[in-house]
Order: C-alpha cells, then sequence, then structure tokens
C-alpha cells in the first residue's frame, strides 16, 4: 500500500468524500507519521522478532574508541555491540558503568575492548588502549527508524541499472531532488527494507531521468521497481504490508477524533482493538517449526571457556 493508497483508505474507512477539504494529503500523512511512531512501531517490536534490525559495522582506528550511535536507531539504543576482527570471528562485549571503569584499564584484557559503556549518545571502549585490534571493526546491531512518509511522486521508481556505470534510469524524477542530497534505496516488497541509507549521487539528469550512483553504493539486491526517496523518506509504510491496513485505520481514527464524531471514533477503536489483537497471530513467532533455544550464555562453564578462547586467540 503506497501512501496514496494509504490516503484513500483512511478517507473510505473515515466516511470523508474524495473531494473533501477538511483534511490535506499532508494532514493524512502527518498522521500515519505519528501513528506509526507512537503505534504501529513499538506494537512490532513488543514482539521481539527483530523486524526493522539494522546491522552497521565502524572499523577501528588509532586513537578511536568512541563511537556514536547510529542516528536512525529507535530510541537511540543499540540491541547488541560486539568486535568483529579482520577474518571474521565476532567477539561479545559487555557493557559496564562508568563506575566499573578502574577496573578495566590495563592488564592481560588491555590487548583488546572487551568492554564498554554508554556517555551519552556514545559507546565508549573499555579498556581505551586498543593498538593491537586497529583494522576489527565495532559491530552496532539496532531497530532502525521507518522512514517518513510522503507522496508517491515525491520518490523516483527504478526502471534499470547499470552497475557498471552506477547509472540508474528512472520512471520519474522528482523536483526536490538534487545532487547535494542524499538518498535511501528502499526495496517496493514487503516489509518495504532500505537496503542503504545517506547515499550520494554523482549527478543528476531531469531530461534522461538518470541518477547516478557511485557503483560501490548500489546493494547486489536492488532492482527495478524499487525507489530512490530523498533521505528519511518513503512512500510505502516500512511495516510488514499486513499492518498497513492497521495503520489506514489508526489515521482515520483520528481522523474521527479531530472531526468531533465521538460515535464513529467509538466505533473505530473497537474495530481497532480486534484487529491489533488479530494480527499479532500474522507477525508473532516467524518462524514456527523452530523455536528459540535459551542459552546462558553467561553461566559460569560457559563464559570460562569462552574467555579462555578469547585470550589465547588475541
Amino acid at each position: 500500500m503506497t501512501s496514496d493508497d494509504l490516503i484513500r483508505s483512511v478517507k473510505l474507512r473515515a466516511f470523508l468524500p474524495t473531494s473533501q477539504v477538511t483534511f490535506t494529503n499532508e494532514d493524512f500523512l502527518t498522521f500515519a507519521n505519528e501513528e506509526m511512531a507512537v503505534g504501529l512501531v513499538p506494537s512490532v517490536m513488543r514482539l521481539h522478532e527483530d523486524y526493522f534490525l539494522y546491522v552497521e559495522e565502524v572499523t577501528i582506528t588509532a586513537n578511536k574508541s568512541r563511537f556514536t550511535i547510529p542516528y536512525r536507531a529507535i530510541g537511540s539504543k543499540l540491541r547488541e555491540v560486539s568486535l568483529k576482527d579482520e577474518t571474521g570471528n565476532f567477539f561479545e562485549m559487555t557493557r559496564i558503568g562508568v563506575g566499573e571503569l578502574p577496573f578495566y584499564n590495563g592488564g592481560a584484557h588491555g590487548v583488546r575492548p572487551y568492554a564498554f559503556y554508554v556517555e551519552n549518545n556514545e559507546i565508549v571502549l573499555a579498556p581505551e588502549r586498543v593498538s593491537f585490534v586497529y583494522g576489527a571493526k565495532i559491530r552496532m546491531t539496532y531497530y532502525i527508524r521507518p522512514n517518513t512518509l510522503v507522496m508517491l511522486d515525491q520518490v523516483a521508481a527504478i526502471s534499470s541499472i547499470d552497475r557498471t556505470t552506477g547509472e540508474i534510469q528512472v520512471s520519474n524524477l522528482p523536483a526536490d531532488f538534487a545532487v547535494d542530497h542524499l538518498f535511501d534505496l528502499i526495496t517496493v516488497k514487503s516489509p518495504n527494507k532500505t537496503l542503504k541509507f545517506d547515499v550520494p549521487v554523482v549527478s543528476l539528469n531531469s531530461t534522461s531521468k538518470i541518477i547516478k550512483f557511485d557503483p560501490a553504493d548500489i546493494p547486489e539486491t536492488l532492482v527495478a521497481g524499487d525507489h530512490i526517496c530523498l533521505a528519511g523518506t518513503c512512500a510505502v509504510p516500512q511495516v510488514p504490508s499486513d499492518l498497513h491496513v492497521i495503520l489506514a485505520h489508526r489515521v482515520a481514527a483520528r481522523c474521527l477524533e479531530a472531526m468531533g464524531d465521538t460515535e464513529g471514533l467509538q466505533n473505530a477503536n473497537a474495530k481497532l482493538a480486534e484487529m491489533t489483537t488479530l494480527s499479532e497471530y500474522l507477525i508473532d513467532d516467524r518462524v514456527e517449526d523452530a523455536p528459540r533455544k535459551v542459552n546462558n550464555r553467561h553461566a559460569t562453564i560457559r563464559s570460562g571457556l569462552s574467555r579462555r578462547s578469547r585470550f589465547r586467540r588475541f
């Protein structure tokens, strides 16, 4: 369901005529973005099924022990922090409090960071003496914030991709697109994942409708039909398509509330409660025949073996 389809669905659910002037398209999208942020996304995350999961890796360089939490992380928080060495092996890192820093500043553990603490919007390695791991990467796993909904004519639909030159032919080139802007590359199939964000462009040709990127910035999974959007925007709600109808219903309820239709709002909320409850059966337990195994990775024996293995490697 594109943003245009969403608005049509909202009008139908709120019994608004197509030619109504009470709400503009921008009003509908404002309601939709608010309902995504405070209603739909939290309800999806509550199921702990790793929707919106995103991974970002930052290389450790000389004199670098502080890493900013990605600005698109929901709640400015991380799900997991780990160390990835040059061979691709992963090592768990432990979060500590600032009061524990004196116990993490030396000894045999100083050859690589094995803990971190949070300071404002940064994670800081502990110990900070990490000269033997330059070239390794800090791997931050977080839940990425869905992009803001805009109208369909404000995004570019891909017609073809030349991965050698980096030129992407699009069916339309929105007027707001400019060479000094950053762009997001988003799949058109559910759940409309952001394949890569904040991507710069080399050039824009409004006549031929060609957007040129650095070939290295074009994801392998980007295909014809996918969208190129201004950074932070999208034309399709970035949640499973099964939930699009619920988003439309939430927006319709907001419209009824704004119009003071108490009876209509009461009926809409009753229906919304039913839809929300039933929708959880659709998106919960994503791999039904493979239930999660609960492993105590911090058990005494397990942590002892893991610690000995880590120290032998480094």
